[in-house]
């Protein structure tokens, strides 16, 4: 399959969120233990259908939203973000705590809006951003190499795993978008790679997947060359990374339709709700077609928006 893949942020944290939902749930703090993974794809009463990137039910029955923002978190994605709660609350009836996934650093973008005059909605941000990955990767690396040294010094036949907390930090680090030089930070992890033995033997597709994922779409043509073939990808690779990004597809199709539609609220308020909806999607029909190209075929976007094939051809 084709690999260069649009929003690969999301297609990314899509995959390692289904499989180190706990672990993941960890990685940015929340120490409550997932009871049930709960469906994404939510229709509301008027009929629209809301995509949340993650929503599970913790021990103590709170249900626990999680969204991935890149680069950072603006206010419109605040106000998207709250609304994706009332649905949530709706359909599972139960409190809703969210957790952004900001791919930036702390003190960049919004943290809060508010709801009315007098309640503010302020959900937990993860700054991936904050973290050293530099350092951590030199410890992993010191890691593997000191238990590979001692495996020789007293011949034995086991290596120490890696952590959980160790292989999302392999998987996410390229990820920041505080590092420049992807190509650094990829080549000692695909040499750990070699390295199957310390790696959890039930998540190695997955991180073969994440990292030949990002080689794909990190680096330039020259120094995926050097990458060529390096990383052996299966069947079940390749049908992680299909299922990942037929979702976020389709959420970010149905996030395009929102933002057109929040639009039409604010430009049409003199004319009544439902007309300034109509009016916002009416101007902001090229915006959605240009958001949905190279994710859908012009005829399949011509019938979301309702634009002519041409007029989407030549967008």
């Amino acid at each position: 399959m084709v690999r260069k893949i649009h929003k690969i942020y999301d297609v990314i944290l899509k995959i390692i969120i289904l499989a180190y939902s706990v672990e993941s749930l960890k990685y940015i703090g929340e120490e409550r233990e997932i009871v049930e993974i709960l469906k994404t794809e939510i229709s509301t009463l008027n009929g629209k259908t809301r995509f949340l990137d993650f929503l599970c039910r913790l021990e103590d029955d709170t249900l626990c939203h999680i969204e991935f923002q890149f680069p950072v978190v603006y206010s419109d994605d605040l106000e998207r973000f709250f609304d994706y709660n009332i649905v949530a609350q709706i359909r599972y009836d139960g409190i809703v705590e969210t957790i952004v996934f900001s791919f930036g650093n702390r003190n960049q973008g919004a943290t809060e809006i508010m709801i009315g005059n007098s309640k503010g909605f302020h959900p937990k941000i993860f700054y991936l951003g904050d973290i050293d990955f530099e350092k951590e990767l030199e410890k992993i690396i010191k890691k593997a190499n000191m238990e590979e040294s001692e495996k020789l010094n007293n011949n034995e036949q086991s290596y120490t795993k890696l952590t959980y907390e160790e292989e999302l930090h392999l998987m996410l680090m390229s990820l920041a978008f505080k590092y420049e030089d992807k190509k650094a930070l990829l080549a000692p992890i695909v040499e750990l790679l070699k390295k199957e033995e310390i790696f959890h033997e039930e998540k190695i597709d997955t991180i073969r997947s994440i990292i030949q994922l990002e080689i794909d779409n990190l680096l330039s043509e020259d120094e995926r060359k050097e990458f060529e073939g390096v990383i052996e990808m299966n069947d079940n690779t390749e049908t992680i990374i299909k299922q990942a990004v037929d979702e976020v597809n389709r959420k970010y199709e149905q996030e395009a339709i929102y933002e057109a539609e929040q639009r039409g609220k604010k430009e049409g308020k003199k004319e009544g709700k439902k007309e300034g909806i109509k009016i916002g999607i009416e101007k902001n029909k090229r915006d959605i077609a240009k958001k949905l190209k190279g994710l859908h075929p012009p005829e399949e976007i011509s019938r979301i928006t309702g634009l002519s094939l041409n007029t989407i051809l030549l967008l």
